[in-house]
């Protein structure tokens, strides 16, 4: 089983959020864990428009300190997200369901709207 995080989750995990559960965490620190690049570029943009503090390549180099690694964005993701069920419009969040879908990993994410879609999915 290989986990691919939700941007949220990536930086809760490299923040020390107490919203991640101590069992979440242990998982985490087992099993082989992605971020999608769309993360990276997610957080660009929040950072930018001054909604998020941590800097996109602060959260790329922790990420992969962390020991996760990052999940490039190809054709076949992109062509999923068109695919999926109109549940939400959040672009970074299609993305990563697209990845987890397409790739067979199982999604960790606290986005309650996730559940809608048919997607292997963890609750931190």
């Amino acid at each position: 089983m290989k986990l691919l995080l939700d941007t949220q989750i990536m930086l809760w995990w490299l923040l020390g959020d107490a919203r991640l559960r101590q069992e979440t965490r242990e998982l985490m620190a087992t099993t082989a864990c992605l971020v999608s690049v769309g993360s990276v570029w997610e957080v660009a943009i929040k950072h930018r428009v001054g909604k998020l503090s941590v800097d996109p390549d602060t959260f790329r180099d922790q990420t992969l300190a962390a020991g996760a690694a990052l999940l490039p964005i190809d054709d076949a993701h992109a062509i999923e997200t068109g695919k999926l069920p109109g549940v939400h419009a959040d672009p970074f969040d299609r993305l990563i369901i697209a990845q987890a879908r397409i790739e067979g990993l199982v999604a960790v994410s606290a986005d309650a709207v996730w559940s809608e879609y048919e997607v292997a999915l963890r609750r931190p």
